[in-house]
């Protein structure tokens, strides 16, 4: 394929999730990946940042589209859509904000819906038709569908079921990115349905772990020796609950009792790493009110927000223990071999852990035992370094799996222009 025709092809990537570092790794993994499997390409990114004017440095061939838009642009955008279907184009009826949205679907040769989620199921059904819409524009320009391995799922909504079954049918390829997202699919559309269960994009990098001498200099130095404990906790607001406080304090009370725990009886410095970035969404408050509860001889830091997830990825791997209630930083602490817990409250985290045999290592938010998680970390730090053993055996298969979703749709952007794999 001559380099004329390679800078000419463009790649339509919708429904990417914004202002969140783990989001940030997936979408860089397959952006990379696809490089690498199909040559030198330009994509157009339709991605959720509440911050309208966000920009997220990237490859200089990568353009970001808003999902975020103001309502009679989308207003606009839905009839333009419904429209087309009819056969008519009605342009006029396109912004600034929506018309290379437009023009990346009549110019792309593949739209893929990037990884996330579960962005398609019960979880998330107050804005699923967003995402939705973006898939059956897919189909209104009769382009290839890829589904690149989010999490999906559950699907208990009947009414709104017969939409997703004929939707997720739409795709020409369907990958999940863990076991439980694969039977919620399944169950959905039946055993005829080809589904393939890969892994998270992310994992498909594999990136340094970050110099602890670098990272720890001057003053500083001393802290390289002590045992590194990488915190990632989400404020979880435990949606759809009527009465949520008090879970929220049990999940709190719970992730507290962990970390005391770890400060009194080892020699402990706790990395506490956000997550959101951007301006609109900042957990560092969360974070910095974790770090007032600790005793008060008890060693911790903020990690600077500014570190894009690659750098993340760095620090997560220098540490000795990850304590994770986000998805991602679960599995930026694995890719190091970095064991620890996974409170988790969508079942994207449960099903990685499985994946990896250390479901034991799983803490439902819901239900949190804080006495059994505190003894669940006694036992890691013990055999931290048979159970990182394991975590390195394991890796390599799922990054595989990741990367094999990647060959899938470099595959199907073959299929297209009849060209061999």
């Amino acid at each position: 394929m001559s380099a004329a025709h390679e800078e000419d092809r463009l790649i339509l990537i919708v429904n990417q999730h914004g202002e969140n570092r783990g989001d940030e790794s997936a979408l860089r993994a397959m952006v990379d990946g696809l490089e690498m499997a199909l040559g030198k390409s330009r994509y157009v990114i339709v991605v959720q940042f509440k911050s309208r004017d966000l920009v997220l440095p990237f490859h200089e061939h990568v353009v970001f589209c808003n999902m975020r838009m103001p309502y009679l642009d989308m207003l606009g955008l839905f009839v333009f859509g419904a429209l087309r279907r009819l056969g008519i184009t009605a342009r006029f009826l396109l912004t600034r904000r929506t018309r290379p949205i437009i023009d990346a679907y009549e110019r792309t040769d593949m739209v893929i819906s990037a990884p996330g989620g579960p962005y398609f199921g019960d979880i998330y059904a107050n804005h699923e038709i967003v995402h939705w819409f973006y898939v059956w524009l897919a189909t209104v320009y009769r382009k290839k569908l890829f589904l690149y391995a989010p999490s999906v799922g559950p699907f208990e909504i009947g009414w709104l079921n017969a939409v997703r079954r004929h939707l997720f049918r739409q795709f020409d390829v369907l990958c999940v990115r863990e076991e439980i997202s694969g039977r919620y699919l399944g169950r959905l559309l039946g055993k005829d349905a080809e589904i393939h269960v890969t892994a998270d994009s992310a994992i498909q990098q594999q990136v340094e772990p970050h110099s602890r001498a670098d990272y720890f200099h001057g003053d500083r130095a001393a802290l390289a020796d002590r045992l590194l404990v990488a915190v990632s906790a989400i404020e979880y607001r435990f949606p759809g609950e009527r009465d949520p406080e008090p879970m929220q304090r049990r999940y709190g009370d719970a992730l507290m009792q962990c970390l005391c725990h770890l400060a009194s009886a080892r020699d402990c410095h706790f990395l506490l790493i956000p997550q959101l970035y951007g301006g609109a969404h900042d957990d560092t408050p969360f974070l910095r009110s974790i770090g007032a509860a600790l005793p008060p001889d008890a060693s911790w830091e903020i990690v600077d927000q500014a570190y894009d997830s690659t750098a993340q990825r760095g620090i997560f791997g220098m540490a000795d223990l990850c304590i994770a209630s986000r998805y991602h930083p679960q599995i930026f602490a694995a890719c190091a071999a970095v064991p620890g817990i996974c409170i988790y409250y969508e079942h994207k985290a449960l099903g990685f852990m499985k994946a990896l045999g250390l479901e034991d290592c799983a803490f439902d938010i819901r239900n949190p035992d804080a006495d059994a998680m505190c003894r669940r970390l006694d036992e890691i730090v013990e055999k931290r370094e048979k159970i990182a053993r394991q975590i390195a055996e394991r890796m390599p298969d799922l990054r595989a799996r990741s990367r094999r979703t990647t060959e899938l749709a470099a595959m199907l952007y073959r299929e297209k222009h009849g060209a061999r794999p």
